[in-house]
């Protein structure tokens, strides 16, 4: 009997076991492989242009929320942009704000997602990454009625590098021009081509073919070309959620789909973030009508 139930218990453990690495390679960093960084060419990217299924994207103006209400009264958020005419010059200035509030750390993760917490604690000296720098810039931005989203951007070679392989940032919709506008707050990038904003596959594909984009970058942290440099690779995959869906450690156990993620014709769906997670909580197209509603 006894026999019997330790082999019972060591399938169980071998189930787990190999369970825990199907879902994360690396064991959620307790393992070092894969590549030490990701892969510099930039490459010729083709989508679909008409809408293939509808994904019930939904953008509200959630100005009234309660953190929000908040966070525009503490920091002042309507002084900031009051001089504004329009509604890129809003964009831009709170962009701005938000950029100088501390520097870059790529590790640092805080304790809450929430833009107020973030602040206070960058109040103190402490720094965060470009995952923060999109939270505080999506909050402020929504506090004053914008419509923003949380893009994540990843390289091919998402699958095989251990770190380095994504960047976060967030794309606004314009309403008096209809349209979504790339914004990099850790940089304090937007980009424009022969004067509209860009979004960020328009970006890619400017990039990808040599065409001369102005960088609007108020802070002056970065150069056109470095910064083309640096952003090109990370311009392949492109991911947002569904309606604010978060995900939890079930949905990814279950692979509840909460994200939409815009690959390019011939790409491969990546299998994995870094090693660290399977990725397959998301829906796939290749088409850019379906990423990008108009609203």
């Amino acid at each position: 009997m006894i026999k019997k139930i330790l082999k019972i218990f060591l399938v169980i453990i071998l189930i787990l076991t190999a369970f825990s690495f199907w879902m994360s390679p690396r064991l959620g960093g307790l393992i070092a492989m894969g590549k030490e960084r990701i892969d510099q060419e930039i490459f010729f990217l083709e989508f679909d242009s008409v809408s293939t299924h509808n994904y019930h994207l939904v953008y509200e103006n959630i100005s009234a929320r309660e953190n929000l209400v908040a966070l525009r009264k503490e920091y002042q958020l309507d002084s900031i942009v009051k001089d504004s005419k329009t509604d890129f010059e809003k964009l831009s200035k709170i962009q701005s704000w938000v950029q100088g509030r501390w520097k870059h750390d790529g590790e640092n993760v805080p304790e809450y997602n929430d833009a107020m917490y973030i602040l206070k604690e960058a109040e103190k000296g402490r720094r965060f990454r470009c995952v923060e720098y999109s939270i505080v810039a999506n909050q402020c931005l929504a506090a004053l009625g914008f419509r923003v989203r949380t893009l994540g951007l990843m390289a091919k070679d998402i699958s095989d590098v251990k770190w380095g392989g994504g960047h976060v940032v967030n794309e606004v919709y314009l309403d008096d021009i209809k349209k979504w506008v790339f914004i990099d707050p850790q940089y304090d990038v937007i980009t424009t081509y022969n004067g509209q904003p860009l979004n960020a596959v328009e970006l890619q594909y400017c990039i990808a073919n040599a065409k001369d984009f102005e960088l609007v970058n108020p802070n002056k942290t970065i150069t056109k070309d470095e910064y083309q440099q640096w952003v090109g690779p990370y311009l392949y995959y492109f991911t947002i959620g569904i309606n604010g869906q978060r995900i939890g450690i079930w949905d990814r156990i279950g692979g509840n789909k909460k994200q939409l993620t815009l690959y390019p014709h011939g790409a491969e769906k990546p299998k994995y973030f870094q090693k660290l997670m399977r990725l397959n909580n998301a829906y796939y197209t290749h088409s850019t009508a379906d990423f990008y509603p108009v609203l």
